[in-house]
């Protein structure tokens, strides 16, 4: 049970890293830092960057020419936006190396443990070679938003972690769980497609970006995104509706179900609030990175409800709808 209770606790912060690398990775993007650094692992260089143009070569110019560096001059707060991006993604790579151990330990209580840490693992290995190659393509588009969404495959590997590691009190009862079939997959899954959406409106701000020249922030962009931005907005009321529906079908259930819907009621508050801004205020810095980390989030809740064990018994007396579908069973995580 401690073994248990210590991978559980491993896997939630480096969860919590995972969402936090997520917002800064999107800062990096948004304010155009992804270059701060020109070369990978380490920065002009040196192991821990400089602080001014003075700490650099005469020639830096030159040398990171091919990357843009004969156009444009050393920013320090670009540079060490793209480093804490980096330091970040470093220590992730250490929590997800401590992740598996643990689950390896605990490989007794459930022989599944090293498997999801072990996943967890590679596509952390995997996108840090992606943050190399988002380097050595100058930033290139697909590259950056394959890199961005890998970051759900871990999440997801870690909450499965997290869910198999709960006491067996923690379970969600049989009943409970087929009243959020199918809203729950179908959220899980409109959130992904709303994710996928809105990297291709980001790809869309960046192509403008670089024709439409030195404009300011959000000066004709809006106008030139084209039918994707439509397609996003529509998604985004889908994504509203569909939490609604689960929300409405969850209403009842136990304290931990009842938490987590508090948390999809408030995350998707947040991103309809973060949604306008965006959209009226012409696409402002600070808001980008907080819409992305907060789609991160819905999708971290929504994979715990999806990935909870299921129990035996019932948690309250429920009439199903006539008609309604009963989900793929979930076996029981009894830890010893």
């Amino acid at each position: 049970m401690k073994r248990l209770k210590q991978l559980r606790i491993m896997a939630i912060v480096t969860v919590l890293a995972v969402l936090f690398l997520i917002w800064v990775g999107s800062t990096v993007r948004a304010t155009g830092a992804g270059m701060g650094c020109p070369d990978w692992p380490t920065c002009f260089g040196r192991i821990v960057p400089p602080l001014s143009e003075a700490d650099l070569p005469t020639d830096y110019r030159q040398t990171y020419a091919r990357l843009g560096y004969d156009k444009m001059r050393f920013d320090p707060v670009k540079t060490w936006t793209e480093y804490l991006n980096r330091l970040t993604g470093s220590l992730i790579g250490l929590l997800s190396i401590l992740t598996l151990v643990l689950a390896f330990l605990a490989r007794r209580h459930d022989a599944r443990l090293p498997w999801l840490a072990g996943g967890a693992f590679f596509l952390v290995g995997l996108n840090g070679w992606l943050g190399a190659v988002v380097i050595e393509t100058n930033l290139h588009a697909a590259v950056v938003t394959t890199h961005m969404m890998l970051s759900f495959g871990v999440i997801l590997l870690l909450v499965a972690l997290v869910a198999r590691t709960l006491p067996t009190s923690c379970g969600i009862a049989a009943d409970i769980k087929s009243r959020w079939f199918p809203a729950l997959p179908l959220a899980t899954l409109v959130t992904l497609v709303q994710t996928g959406l809105g990297a291709q409106v980001r790809e869309r701000v960046d192509q403008i970006g670089t024709t439409v020249g030195g404009l300011p922030v959000g000066t004709h962009w809006l106008e030139n995104i084209g039918p994707v931005l439509n397609i996003h907005i529509a998604g985004a009321v889908a994504v509203v509706l569909v939490n609604l529906w689960l929300i409405a079908r969850l209403v009842g259930a136990g304290a931990l179900v009842k938490r987590a819907l508090v948390a999809l009621a408030l995350i998707v508050l947040i991103q309809i609030l973060l949604g306008l801004i965006l959209i009226t205020q012409n696409l402002p810095t600070l808001a980008q990175p907080l819409h992305l980390l907060g789609v991160a989030m819905l999708f971290t809740v929504q994979a715990f409800l999806l990935l909870m064990p299921t129990r035996s018994g019932q948690e309250a007396p429920v009439t199903s709808p006539a008609g309604s579908l009963s989900p793929i069973r979930v076996e029981p995580h009894q830890p010893q």
